[in-house]
């Protein structure tokens, strides 16, 4: 039975995937005030420029925590961000449905080397090397399938759609559920391969959104409804959601895009062709609690899941669903308004999460300095 973690089985994770163990937090402290501070301060200066406009930042430790935000989550109302605030996070939508299909691995239901052809035939004949991509090779980024939204036509058709309020600037794209064997019809299917199946790496989109294919074909249930009961449930989070798919759960902060001296506000764009890729809302907490089920081992019965997952893949820097560096594992992602970033450290059991609610900053840039402060206090505790 799913999300059972017993004393036995974290032992066993221990010794297959030494350091990357993320412990339930029981009882976690504030950092101390000058700590907090030296945090806050960080973002203080950050929000002040107005790149971005607001921003949240959690950081989750065995023995501290720090929950904090500054700025607006809405500069016309001068509404002050909150901590809980929640934002779309783009292309860490990918830990969640490369989780799921472990899962449905796990189960039995497929393999990782299933050719895409045994789920999805049809659209595996329309694809350059069709017949050889499999699931693992979608996973981690070597099928060589074109990524969509390098195809021209992609932004041309956002551009087509979207409508602008000449009096406020504000930007909308209504909530639509794209089918994505249109988005492979108009992006993909007329373009070349990369490469050919496990002969290189290239990030693409494409390779997610027929994932999210796979899951619908092979758990019979919309792909809302498997992050739902797969992840959320059993981790009790209650603020995630799949933007334009399902009903939103809560309300999104405000995003924004800077064109030169103009900033708009596409909080009503719905860029949801991201989908399996890119189309989920969800908020600091909520990602601390999936960070701490998947990186545990909670969300898996084989300990060997989470190892196959965190394995780099030869030639690349990701592994299943999410990138593999020295220092960390997870992912960052980028959606119209929004930028956001959620990483693992081993080395210290840490999860972080970073919201900005702009798409034309990126957190990544400023983690070193947001992250210093607690980084000197863990090191200094080791």
């Amino acid at each position: 039975m799913r999300f059972r973690t017993t004393l036995i089985s974290t032992l066993i994770l221990a010794t297959l995937l030494p350091g990357v163990i993320a412990t339930a937090q029981d009882n976690p402290q504030a950092f101390p005030p000058d700590i907090a501070a030296e945090i806050q301060a960080e973002m203080d200066d950050l929000t002040a420029n107005g790149f971005p406009p607001g921003m949240v930042v959690w950081i989750d430790a065995p023995e501290y925590q720090f929950a904090g935000a500054s700025g607006f989550a809405n500069l016309m109302d001068q509404m002050s961000m909150p901590p809980e605030g929640a934002f779309r996070i783009g292309s860490i939508t990918k830990m969640f449905t490369a989780t799921v299909i472990l899962q449905l691995a796990e189960d039995g239901t497929l393999t990782l080397d299933d050719p895409l052809a045994l789920w999805l035939p049809e659209v595996a004949d329309q694809l350059p090397y069709g017949d050889q991509i499999t699931l693992h090779h979608l996973l981690s980024h070597t099928s060589g399938v074109f990524h969509y939204v390098e195809n021209e036509a992609y932004y041309a058709d956002i551009f087509t759609e979207v409508q602008v309020d000449e009096t406020t600037g504000a930007v909308t794209l209504d909530c639509a559920q794209r089918d994505p064997n249109v988005t492979l019809a108009r992006y993909v299917y007329d373009q070349d391969a990369l490469f050919e199946p496990g002969a290189g790496w290239y990030y693409s989109n494409t390779n997610y959104t027929l994932l999210g294919m796979v899951i619908e074909a092979a758990a019979n249930m919309p792909l809302a409804a498997t992050y739902r009961t797969q992840i959320y449930e059993p981790l009790g989070m209650q603020s995630t959601f799949l933007d334009c798919y399902e009903d939103a759960v809560i309300d999104v902060v405000h995003g924004y895009s800077a064109f030169g001296d103009t900033m708009s506000d596409v909080t009503e764009l719905h860029e949801s062709v991201g989908w399996a890729a890119g189309g989920l809302v969800s908020t600091a907490p909520d990602l601390i609690a999936f960070a701490r089920g998947l990186f545990s081992g909670a969300l898996f019965d084989d300990p060997e899941s989470l190892v196959t997952m965190t394995s780099p893949t030869p030639g690349g820097p990701y592994g299943l669903g999410m990138f593999i560096q020295e220092d960390y594992l997870g992912h960052s992602g980028a959606i119209a308004g929004f930028r956001s970033v959620l990483h693992y450290a081993p080395e210290f059991d840490m999860v972080v999460v970073v919201l900005y609610n702009i798409d034309s900053a990126d957190p990544e840039q400023s983690l070193a300095e947001l992250l210093n402060p607690a980084l000197t206090l863990l090191s200094a505790e080791e």
